[in-house]
């Protein structure tokens, strides 16, 4: 954590610096938009090591990105992406927090040995041997002695504190790291506005008052077939992230698909378009997207 806490923290600072000192040449923006991507590796590595050390499941969030996106847009993404950030602020944080557990670790180790080797130390080194200068001299080997338990729980000490530190990094880290997603919602299948007709999915017919109306009077012929499904997901309460999971790729990319639901609906927001998304009959009261099991990380597949 030490030695990688500071190369994260001067490689961040630096490529900050340079990439803003010129931001008005060529060379500023492709620096920053490599720091961006490399911040992402970065922090997918971190997360391996905390789940080999900490013995931890630490689900990190998709960031692929749907195909068809120019680079332009798929930088954007990135940067709206929230846990661009987190994994940003968490590369920056190990510095702070790696030179108090390196500080700490070394304070305790040294205390522990003093106090362990006393009895030794002024056998070998004669009756002129003092510990404690400015409090109760520890000369004889006898006194010495006395030392030995409070270093063995000292010990035992510092043990514990590492454990409880470990634990606490791993949350931390499981925190920044880690998906937002409390549950991953199944995709639900594209529902056509007219349930029963050749392509209308697996719904049962209903009655023909409560048939949803026909998408040129709804609006969703405008949408493409995965701002519907997003809509449908939006509908039955599920978050960017969740969705992201959903589909494999990143929060960016889900929130510029609400958006441009959102844009082409003309609804101000995520709680209008659900309602929207049950008044036209698109999503049907009690209608639930299931959550599944997520697979062993690094076997799924990126899909979308």
């Amino acid at each position: 954590m030490f030695p990688l806490g500071i190369a994260y923290f001067v490689g961040l600072v630096v490529a900050l610096a340079v990439g803003g000192a010129m931001i008005w040449t060529i060379v500023g923006p492709v620096l920053l938009i490599a720091t961006l991507f490399l911040s992402r590796w970065a922090g997918d590595a971190e997360a391996w090591v905390v789940r080999k050390v900490a013995q931890i499941e630490l689900r990190r969030p998709p960031t692929a990105i749907e195909a068809g996106q120019s680079a332009r847009s798929q930088v954007w993404m990135r940067l709206i992406d929230p846990t661009t950030w987190t994994g940003i602020v968490y590369l920056f944080a190990q510095f702070p927090i790696g030179i108090a557990a390196f500080v700490g670790l070394i304070v305790a180790s040294v205390i522990t040995g003093v106090f362990i080797s006393a009895p030794a130390v002024i056998a070998l080194s004669g009756p002129h041997q003092h510990f404690g200068a400015n409090g109760p001299q520890v000369d004889t080997v006898l006194e010495g002695l006395v030392l030995v338990p409070l270093g063995l729980l000292m010990f035992l000490a510092t043990v514990h504190l590492v454990n409880i530190a470990s634990a606490v990094h791993a949350s931390w880290a499981r925190l920044m790291l880690g998906t937002r997603a409390k549950n991953i919602p199944t995709v639900p299948p594209e529902i056509e506005p007219t349930p029963g007709g050749p392509e209308g999915g697996s719904r049962a017919p209903i009655e023909e008052s409560q048939a949803a109306p026909a998408e040129g009077l709804t609006g969703l012929d405008a949408l493409t077939r995965r701002e519907k499904e997003v809509l449908g997901l939006i509908a039955r309460g599920h978050s960017n992230a969740e969705i992201a999971e959903a589909f494999v790729i990143s929060e960016g990319t889900v929130k510029t698909h609400v958006k441009r639901v959102l844009s082409k609906l003309d609804l101000r927001d995520r709680t209008q378009a659900a309602s929207f998304a049950y008044e036209i009959g698109f999503v049907q009261p009690g209608d639930t997207a299931s959550a599944y099991v997520p697979t062993p990380i690094g076997s799924r597949r990126r899909t979308g």
